[in-house]
């Protein structure tokens, strides 16, 4: 065996040298080292993991597959073949934009929209588009849809009728971006800014508006209340006209019975019932007539109730 003498630090060392075993030892160490990496770069070129609310674009060579790649874990062919990875969630894109309504006024209008991707298409709009969706295709027609819509409208429709706005927009925009495979979920108009002296207009005419229709209210309160007065004054009348004709029905009726009353008194006197109702009415004093010369004539009572039949 053989020793190999060195120095180190100014001091003489005797090493061995290594074995032939050890050196064999080493080398399959090592190849198995190699081989391992190489494993581990193959392994991870056959399987690629696709994470949730994504698909995955599957090329060869640079040409795009017809097959879309699925969450979780797939299988591609190593050095020949290569993912792209596609957000299929619901993403948000938003513009503010100048446009011009059916009176000529110009409006600016911040417009926010919510989209997806087809998840069954993204290897279609990968090849069209690449990942530049977004300013290639969806803010140019949020744009141009804008300008279709209001120029439809006249500016003050654009706040008194914001639903139709709304839904005449999102039509508009759904049918542009289905063509590039590009689901609309929602849309929101945000914000309409005119011009200070169109705004200055329209709060002119809020006002008026405003105050005529309280002027209206007034009058409609004054008509109310007379129309209560008139019903109450024909309600006195008719009470007053029915009281007195009622009074008048009433005294018809006395009347009436007074005179049967005396009609059957009549019928029914007799001499002595006559002198007996003046007896009853009589203060006791006997009458006294006077003569043509002053002197004093006392009726005999027997006169009055002497029996005229």
């Amino acid at each position: 065996m053989r020793i190999f003498n060195t120095e180190f630090g100014g001091r003489r060392y005797d090493i061995p040298p290594v074995g032939n075993t050890v050196k064999r030892f080493t080398g399959v160490i090592t190849i198995l080292a190699v081989i391992a990496v190489i494993g581990l770069v193959v392994a991870t070129s056959v399987f690629v993991r696709v994470p949730s609310g994504y698909r995955g674009v599957l090329m060869t060579f640079g040409k795009v597959e017809d097959k879309v790649l699925q969450e979780g874990l797939n299988y591609k062919v190593p050095f020949s073949q290569t993912v792209v990875l596609m957000n299929v969630q619901i993403q948000k894109a938003e513009s503010t934009e100048s446009t011009a309504t059916k009176d000529l006024q110009e409006v600016s209008t911040t417009v926010a929209v919510n989209y997806r991707l087809n998840p069954i298409k993204v290897n279609e709009i990968y090849k069209d588009l690449r990942e530049d969706y977004v300013s290639r295709v969806i803010k140019p027609n949020i744009e141009e849809s804008l300008k279709a819509t209001t120029a439809e409208y006249r500016a003050e429709e654009l706040v008194t009728k914001r639903a139709v706005v709304k839904s005449t927009f999102d039509d508009i925009l759904v049918e542009r971006l289905s063509v590039f495979n590009i689901d609309v979920i929602s849309v929101s108009l945000t914000d309409f800014q005119f011009s200070t002296s169109f705004a200055a207009a329209i709060e002119a005419k809020v006002i008026a508006e405003q105050e005529a229709l309280q002027a209206k209210n007034t009058l409609e309160q004054i008509r109310y209340e007379a129309q209560q007065q008139i019903i109450q004054a024909e309600a006195a009348k008719n009470a007053t006209i029915a009281r007195a004709e009622g009074d008048a029905f009433a005294q018809i009726i006395q009347a009436n019975a007074t005179a049967k009353s005396i009609k059957l008194i009549t019928e029914q006197m007799t001499a002595e019932y006559s002198q007996y109702l003046w007896l009853q009415q009589w203060d006791g004093k006997l009458p006294v007539v006077y003569s043509g010369d002053g002197q004093e004539l006392i009726l005999d009572i027997s006169q009055l109730t002497s029996d005229t039949g």
